[in-house]
């Protein structure tokens, strides 16, 4: 039996940027972030949406390999 790092290997880390659905819905946000003027405001919601993102995939990938 395979242990949790020999999974945590296998898992492809960029397997939302396959998803097609997770594409369209980041290519929208990303249109209407460039509508917001503010620039520094705009790189603010950016950067908190990215580490949004970045927590939501660590836990899904976490509960890929618990699976």
């Amino acid at each position: 039996m395979e242990n949790k790092n020999e999974l945590n290997n296998e898992i492809n880390h960029n397997w939302k940027f396959e998803d097609k659905n997770y594409i369209k819905e980041l290519t929208k946000f990303l249109d209407i972030t460039e509508q917001i003027k503010d620039e520094e405001l705009r790189e603010e919601i950016i950067g908190q949406m990215l580490r949004c993102d970045m927590e939501l995939t660590i836990y899904a990938e976490k509960k890929m390999m618990d699976k």
